[in-house]
């Protein structure tokens, strides 16, 4: 080989590998910005008179503590029921008392046994639970959706985000809909006491208004692990696969993974959210978990909430209640079925049934395995690092899809991909497409989860 050809087959070589360096970092930048701001909340829009109205609000009554059976919380509790009635509305006020043994005991119950350092003990012999309680009718139908979030924060936290901001956007939703004598569907809103204290206050609604179950067909309980970052659905009841369709067509930009709620669970933690789906209400369960630096502590503050975060509570509040209002919940009446999904590109939510979610891994499964034994007949298996990922990959999606249902995705998706763009590369052009799409969806599922991973990692 003379040194004319040895230099140019170097300058080939470096070419190539210089283009496969190009589209792999393309292919990692995309992924990782795509992958976080598809969990980000929508750009506030400020001059919306709702907005103004719900962050006002926000202000004046999140200024100090709210803790159960305190002065604060009675007056703002006097407040927001005026406000009610100024709409024209007729709140029903539910008053339970709790002894603190009661308190003790409904904690123990969620797994909390001794309550959290110790807390309970410096509660007093009785504790007043006032929830409040309002119904939009609809001609049509007394059934339809509810709305809940808790009034009173964590004692020390002012609690704008926790849980004020999602108090605040109920009360624009029912502003928007308190004259509407056409509702397609009855429109309820819960805002319950307690919370903080064990959700006491929602186990009393629920012990003391049975009936309402055969009447709300969802739930939608929305809180705060922070103050900002997108609202995120991390939970549900068995079978939300019709919810889940309602909240993906209502919401302007829905967030949201299946996967959450295993970790949820291994975190140990609840909200109101918990009691409703123990006694077998259906509903989904929303929350923010940015900003858990300044979750339960005096920072939690008007001038600290992150606006977009605000805004997205109340696009997702007044999304879900506009369209109870005009459009027909048949679905949510009918038989459903379990689901998995998630978040696939900013403002997309991807639901499919566990049959369908089985059917595709079981695809993933199968094409890769094609690939190998070709590979095989071929004698190209050898260490192949493509061919140890595949197996490597086939095994953990079998195992998910048997053991961890919510959160198999996260391993058959990239499967699939990676075999299509396996049986691709033979063709130079669509090969390297198709890996840099298989890295980028990849990135996708996997980033959002890293990101909340890190999140919470200095608070483990």
């Amino acid at each position: 080989m003379s040194s004319g050809e040895c230099i140019f087959r170097i300058n080939l070589n470096l070419k190539k590998v210089c283009q496969t360096a190009a589209c792999f970092l393309f292919a990692l930048i995309t992924g990782i910005v795509l992958g976080v701001w598809q969990i980000k909340p929508p750009r506030a829009n400020e001059a919306s008179p709702e907005f103004q109205r719900m962050m006002n609000n926000v202000e004046r009554w999140a200024q100090e503590p709210r803790v159960v059976g305190s002065a604060n919380l009675e007056r703002i509790r006097a407040e927001v029921i005026a406000e009610i009635e100024g709409m024209g509305l007729s709140p029903t006020v539910q008053t339970v008392w709790y002894s603190r043994d009661e308190v003790i005991a409904v904690q123990a119950s969620l797994g909390l046994a001794g309550g959290i350092g110790g807390r309970f003990f410096a509660l007093p012999p009785e504790l007043p639970v006032v929830n409040i309680f309002v119904e939009l009718p609809s001609p049509r139908t007394d059934r339809g959706i509810m709305f809940v979030s808790h009034l009173d924060s964590w004692p020390g936290s002012p609690g704008a985000a926790d849980a004020m901001v999602p108090v605040t956007a109920m009360l624009e939703a029912m502003r928007a809909h308190a004259g509407n004598e056409n509702l397609a569907n009855s429109i309820y809103f819960l805002i319950t006491d307690g919370e903080e204290f064990a959700h006491i206050g929602a186990l009393a609604f629920i012990r003391e208004r049975p009936e309402l179950q055969d009447r709300i067909d969802m739930i939608v309980n929305m809180d705060a692990q922070g103050n900002s970052g997108g609202l995120i659905l991390y939970e549900t009841s068995p079978n939300p696969y019709a919810m889940l369709n309602v909240f993906r067509r209502a919401v302007p930009r829905p967030i949201g993974m299946s996967v959450g709620a295993q970790i949820y669970a291994w975190m140990n933690t609840s909200t109101d959210f918990t009691f409703f789906k123990r006694y077998g209400w259906s509903g989904i369960n929303l929350a923010i978990i940015e900003g858990l630096e300044r979750y339960h502590t005096p920072t939690d503050t008007y001038d600290t909430l992150n606006r977009s975060t605000a805004w997205h509570y109340l696009t997702t509040t007044l999304g879900l209640a506009n369209y109870a209002a005009n459009n027909p919940l048949d679905e949510l009446r009918a038989p459903s079925t379990r689901a998995v999904f998630f978040t696939l590109l900013p403002g997309n939510l991807v639901i499919l049934s566990y049959l369908w979610a089985y059917i595709l891994c079981a695809v993933a499964c199968l094409l890769a395995l094609a690939y190998i034994v070709l590979s095989r007949k071929k004698k190209r298996l050898k260490a192949s690092p493509q061919i140890i990922v595949m197996l490597t990959l086939i095994i953990l999606s079998i195992i998910s899809a048997i053991f961890f249902h919510t959160g198999s995705y996260l391993v058959w998706l990239p499967l699939l991909a990676m075999s299509i763009c396996a049986f691709l590369e033979k063709r130079p052009a669509a090969y390297r497409v198709a890996w840099m799409l298989s890295l980028i969806i990849t990135l996708l599922l996997w980033v959002p989860l890293i990101y909340a991973g890190l999140i919470f990692l200095p608070f483990v």
